[in-house]
């Protein structure tokens, strides 16, 4: 399993962290969780053709970490070799149809992917969910932040990885993590600065701790994140390895 961080930042735009995204390759398909603006150009950047995604995976809906699906969408249609026959799974929580109509009541049919391509899964956003695609299994549970919000587990090729999405302290990221090998979590503020619905280094360190992870990659950083030693203040916490995530870094799983 490799991922490609594509996105480490936030809302905030800067010039070394482009907003949220990651791009997998797992089980034989080409996979990204979350498509903030400019991540199709980071993409370009990383050698990731666009045409080759077989899975999207939404954790909410706040344009850092959606505004890309459109110009995807679009795209996929107007390739200039002529659209893909190829399907792709959009995946995400509770509303996510809801999202996509109204994005088509804007855009019409220009972002709908011709001949039926987009397969919709909406899971769960209450309760523990589940979504497989040949050799891939996603499971998901809700994330403490805005509603609805998810984080995901992707388990492929004898690895494991969990990709916390924006969040608070979470009981059920930690069961959702339990002995992953590589666990991707948001750190959007050095510690002292706490927000309700995110989390500062010392409590990711602690969750990656509680859950047993092997290695925790920290992301999802607002620009006071890079003035510290994020990666000091987690390991106050958490004594595995430790990643302090940057734009078209590639980690092997």
């Amino acid at each position: 399993m490799e991922l490609v961080v594509l996105g480490s930042g936030t809302a905030t735009p800067t010039l070394e962290r482009n907003a949220s995204g990651l791009g997998l390759h797992a089980g034989g398909i080409w996979g990204l969780v979350d498509m903030g603006p400019g991540i199709l150009r980071r993409m370009c950047e990383a050698r990731i053709d666009w045409r080759e995604i077989d899975l999207i995976l939404i954790t909410h809906f706040h344009p850092d970490h959606v505004s890309d699906l459109v110009p995807f969408l679009f795209a996929s249609n107007y390739a200039y070799d002529g659209p893909s026959a190829k399907p792709f799974h959009l995946v995400g929580p509770r509303g996510l149809e809801q999202l996509y109509e109204r994005l088509v009541a804007v855009y019409g049919h220009w972002i709908v992917p011709t001949g039926g391509r987009l397969r919709l899964t909406e899971l769960n956003d209450r309760t523990e969910d589940s979504f497989f695609l040949e050799g891939v299994s996603v499971h998901s549970i809700p994330a403490v932040h805005a509603q609805p919000s998810l984080s995901y587990r992707i388990d492929a090729d004898g690895a494991s990885l969990a990709v916390s999405g924006d969040t608070d302290v979470s009981p059920g990221l930690v069961e959702l993590s339990r002995d992953v090998d590589v666990l991707v979590c948001e750190c959007s503020l050095p510690e002292g600065r706490k927000e309700p619905g995110h989390l500062v280094p010392s409590e990711a360190g602690r969750m990656a701790s509680e859950a047993g992870a092997g290695t925790l990659v920290l992301t999802h950083f607002y620009p006071p994140c890079d003035l510290v030693d994020v990666k000091e203040q987690a390991a106050m916490t958490f004594s595995g390895e430790i990643v302090k995530a940057s734009d078209l870094m590639v980690i092997t799983v």
